[in-house]
């Protein structure tokens, strides 16, 4: 249901069923019926003709349709919380922002957390504040209710490094090249773009407070960037040797280059092909992940399934829609036809999201089972820096494991039973997604370990890096 959207204070967002899923599964409403409530909603927002729905509107349309199917009772439990859609609004001072995940993994990350448990520790405080029905809350207040959490998951020491974070902070500012203003020295920001070359999150964290360190005891109150740039080269020379410094200054020059960067990350489901898109985005500071399955169902909301009935079922299942009478083949041709005919009608919206990129000159990443690169060509290659990469599992019982964890982790929204009887043709999917990859010259990433793969994609990226002339920077 793409053209109607959500209006708030800052923008719009288009409607998601998905969003009410999770408003309602925490409430133990079983997926099913959840599900068939999502769709009354959207089917009533459709009645009403509206092209933007306020979140207050959207509320009370979800409160009234949950005590019609599943009583008051639940209508009432759910309307003590700030539901997924609502914003929550965090004061400081006179300023009015929005809650962010982003800022907060940011700031725990500061405190020397890892990105993983950076994420899932920003993850509980917003499911806290939602449970609360928080809308409004203090920038103290938050604080308070992040320390309690971090010490709840990681004890009183972990607690106090949080509050202390900002022991240091003072008035170091970056100068700017080009004449941009100055900016605050940030050491989670220098963290960051060292994670962004495979430091750990710690090492990374350690290293940017041992710069912030020494750059204070010099006294100094303004540094200039090629000069900052130039001591954490140089401290990463000591510290991880020539290769990553190497890599530091390339992933840099790659940031404030003019020409984008399109990172295609392919992989059948269950492979961790979302957590790697996530890990690199954040690590490069690329703001724009795209999903596949979000523009598959884009098609599905404008495309009957009459018309297209392979685009409305599973990549490993789109072979049950195929014509009897075209279908002659065995099963494996069967499974392999359904499954590369939902990536060609997918591959269309994923082209026009790389064309437009491409034209603003916006980095991305693309990632989901339809990436298959041979159906990603487009006419504005030549303006961006494409990285193509196939993430895989070899190990099929650590496989099936994941479909056990993420049923457990999404409240059953993504049912393992599913997956695991379609085991077979997803293992033949990727067979094939691996022979075509090696055929192409595809880097592989196994996907066993988050923080290895982290580290090989990362080298597939530099390696295209230098492999496009870039490999000459300039450290001056």
């Amino acid at each position: 249901m793409s053209d109607v959207f959500v209006r708030l204070r800052r923008g719009r967002w288009p409607f998601s069923k998905g969003l009410l899923l999770e408003a309602l599964l925490p409430l133990g409403v079983p997926l099913e019926a959840a599900q068939a409530l999502a769709h009354t909603v959207e089917e009533r927002l459709k009645e009403e003709g509206r092209k933007e729905v306020t979140p207050r509107h959207l509320r009370q349309v979800l409160l009234e349709e949950v005590a019609k199917a599943l009583g008051k009772e639940v209508a009432e439990a759910l309307a003590q919380r700030t539901l997924p859609f609502e914003e929550i609004l965090v004061l400081d001072g006179k300023r009015r922002r929005p809650f962010s995940k982003g800022l907060l993994v940011r700031s725990l990350e500061e405190a020397g957390l890892s990105l993983k448990e950076a994420h899932e520790l920003a993850k509980r405080v917003e499911e806290r504040l939602r449970q609360e029905g928080v809308r409004q809350i203090a920038a103290r207040r938050l604080e308070e209710v992040v320390a309690q959490e971090v010490a709840k998951a990681k004890g009183q020491a972990a607690r106090r490094r949080y509050l202390e974070r900002r022991a240091f902070a003072g008035e170091l500012f970056v100068e700017e090249e080009g004449g941009e203003p100055r900016m605050p020295f940030s050491k989670g920001i220098l963290a960051q773009s060292l994670m962004g070359i495979g430091l750990s999150p710690e090492g990374a964290y350690r290293l940017a407070r041992e710069i912030e360190g020494a750059l204070r005891r010099e006294g100094l109150k303004v540094i200039r960037r090629p000069e900052l740039r130039e001591r954490v080269f140089q401290a990463l020379l000591k510290e991880a040797g020539e290769e990553v410094a190497r890599r530091y200054l390339l992933l840099r020059h790659l940031r404030r280059s003019a020409r984008p960067v399109h990172i295609l990350i392919g992989g059948v489901t269950g492979v961790g092909k979302s957590v790697l898109a996530s890990a690199l985005a954040y690590r490069l500071g690329i703001t724009h992940i795209v999903p596949s399955d979000a523009v598959r169902e884009v098609f599905r909301a404008s495309l009957s399934k009459d018309l297209l009935p392979t685009l409305h079922l599973s990549t490993f299942e789109a072979w049950k829609a195929l014509l009897p009478e075209l279908s002659q083949e065995g099963h494996e041709g069967r499974v392999l036809r359904g499954f590369l005919d939902q990536v060609a009608r997918v591959a269309v919206g994923l082209r026009a999201i790389q064309e437009r990129s491409a034209l603003e000159g916006t980095s991305i990443v693309l990632e989901g089972v339809h990436v298959v690169p041979r159906y990603l060509e487009h006419p504005y290659q030549d303006r961006v820096l494409t990285v193509p990469m196939l993430v895989y599992l070899q190990d099929e019982k650590l496989h099936q494991d994941r479909f056990r964890l993420r049923d457990r982790e999404t409240g059953h929204a993504r049912p393992k039973d599913k997956y695991l009887a379609h085991f077979a043709e997803i293992r033949l999917i990727q067979e094939h997604l691996l022979l075509w990859a090696q055929e192409e010259g595809i880097p592989l990433i196994p996907g066993e370990d988050l923080d290895e793969a982290v580290e090989k994609a990362l080298e597939v990226l530099v390696a295209y890096l230098e492999a496009r002339g870039q490999a000459e920077v300039a450290r001056a």
